[in-house]
């Protein structure tokens, strides 16, 4: 898997830069930028699912970790038990139909917490521990030994690239060049995670998010 440091020559070269190893801010971020917008956010990588145990509060509520992504829906939210094919599978909900269940029916929505700050999932099951599988938003990279969980340079270094002129340069034309690269190279991703993942769709409809889909 490739470090930040790599990203960074990689964006620098791509650039025709020689300072990759250098502190250069406004392509740093891009660097992040993209890894948390244009790749993790756009498409559902079985390679950015995180599995996590949330216990719920006596609303029947908890809060997800910062790093949630509620661009994509839950792959996975259940009671695990001890026995063989006696887990408690929870199904998504529309907010106005959550009412309709109790908590034998193990229905779940997902809002935000104003007070936390944090996106919630929300069920009629008081004070359980709940195993959620979801979508994660990968860490904000900082040191240049930092290793990105994302699995391709390319992808990322042509998006940075395309910000990169945009933002400093607002060179529109290579903005445009070096972001189609780097939409041919994500469909590249997608394919082989479509190859791994066979039963899985390989990109979500941006309107079907989850905390407002109904099954």
């Amino acid at each position: 898997m490739p470090t930040y440091l790599q990203e960074k020559n990689a964006t620098a070269n791509i650039l025709g830069k020689t300072d990759g190893t250098s502190t250069v801010v406004i392509r740093d971020n891009a660097v992040n930028d993209v890894r948390q917008n244009e790749i993790a956010n756009a498409y559902p990588f079985s390679w950015l699912r995180k599995s996590d145990t949330l216990t719920t509060d006596s609303y029947g509520q908890a809060d997800f970790d910062a790093d949630f992504n509620p661009n994509h829906p839950c792959k996975d939210v259940r009671i695990v038990n001890s026995g063989q094919g006696d887990d408690y599978i929870f199904s998504v909900c529309q907010l106005e139909e959550f009412d309709h269940f109790d908590a034998s029916q193990h229905r779940y929505f997902i809002d935000y917490n104003t007070t936390t700050n944090r996106w919630r999932l929300n069920t009629h099951n008081n004070s359980e521990s709940i195993r959620v599988i979801y979508y994660q938003i990968p860490a904000t990279l900082t040191l240049d030994t930092d290793v990105d969980i994302i699995p391709d340079l390319d992808v990322v270094a042509y998006f940075a690239a395309s910000r990169y002129w945009l933002s400093s340069e607002r060179d529109e034309t290579n903005h445009d060049r070096f972001r189609a690269l780097g939409e041919q190279r994500i469909q590249l991703l997608i394919n082989r995670d479509k190859k791994a993942q066979p039963r899985r769709l390989t990109r979500v409809n941006p309107y079907n998010l989850g905390y407002n889909r109904a099954d």
